[in-house]
Order: structure tokens, then C-alpha cells, then sequence
């Protein structure tokens, strides 16, 4: 029989007190916030480990996360929209709400352009490289 400890999910931090019960429905409160992961993470009293761990190790936790960070994005991108629509766009600083789109939710807003190298979805593997010499018409004359 294996001893030692057991590797903690969700449902053990809840079952030894570390985690309120209520966590499922706090982190997605979070999201509907507009707060960040580290929000999450500060909530739960984890550090970035353990919530990675936990991500790997429970479904239902990767689920809260994931749909808090959703929630988040909406609110960020519906502050935008109804400032837009009410024309009252200046009061929005542009630069900061795009810098916190790309931190924030950086899988999905970018200013970086990515070039795809390859050829019909195939990387391009041929790593030779060729030279050609050409010789001149004086240079062939020469030799013969």
C-alpha cells in the first residue's frame, strides 16, 4: 500500500476547510467582475502552482476558471460597447482598455502578426541551401 500524501484536487481542499464550498460560483463572480486570474488565485489563498495543479488535476475547476475568464472578457469588451453606443467613446482610454485586452486575454487579442511558413500546412523541412555559379561569356572564353 502507497503512503504518503495524497495528491490534493479540488474536492480534498474543500473537505479539509482550506476552500469555501461556495468556491465554484465566487470564481465565476469574479469573472463577472472583469477581474483577472490573479484574482482568482488570491481568492482561493493559492500561489500560481497550485492553481496550475489544480487546472491539470479538476475539471470542474478548469471549467470555473475558463468560464470566469470568458465572464471577464465580456465585461471588458461590454464597458467598451456601451460607451461606444452611448457616444461617449472619450471617456475610454483606448491605449489602457487595449493593453488590458492583450494581458488580460492575451490567447485571443494580439498586436503581434504571426507569418505562417509553410506550404500548404506542410513546414518547410529543406534546410539545404543552393548556389549556382554563372559565368560570364569572357570567363568561358577564358577557359577554353
Amino acid at each position: 500500500m502507497k503512503r504518503g500524501r495524497k495528491p490534493f484536487t479540488i474536492e480534498l481542499l474543500v473537505k479539509r476547510g482550506k476552500i469555501k464550498e461556495t468556491w465554484y460560483e465566487d470564481i465565476l463572480d469574479i469573472g463577472r467582475q472583469g477581474k483577472a486570474e490573479v484574482s482568482i488565485v488570491n481568492y482561493m489563498d493559492i500561489n500560481w502552482d497550485t492553481h496550475k495543479l489544480l487546472m491539470e488535476r479538476s475539471p470542474k475547476y478548469m471549467e470555473a476558471v475558463n468560464t470566469a475568464k470568458k465572464l471577464s472578457e465580456e465585461w471588458w469588451v461590454e464597458i467598451a460597447r456601451k460607451e461606444w453606443e452611448s457616444g461617449n467613446s472619450k471617456s475610454i482610454n483606448s491605449n489602457h482598455w487595449s493593453l488590458m485586452m492583450r494581458n488580460m486575454f492575451n490567447n485571443r487579442w494580439s498586436d503581434r502578426k504571426e507569418v505562417d511558413v509553410s506550404t500548404l500546412g506542410e513546414k518547410i523541412n529543406d534546410n539545404t541551401i543552393s548556389v549556382e555559379i554563372i559565368k560570364n561569356d569572357n570567363d568561358k572564353k577564358d577557359t577554353e
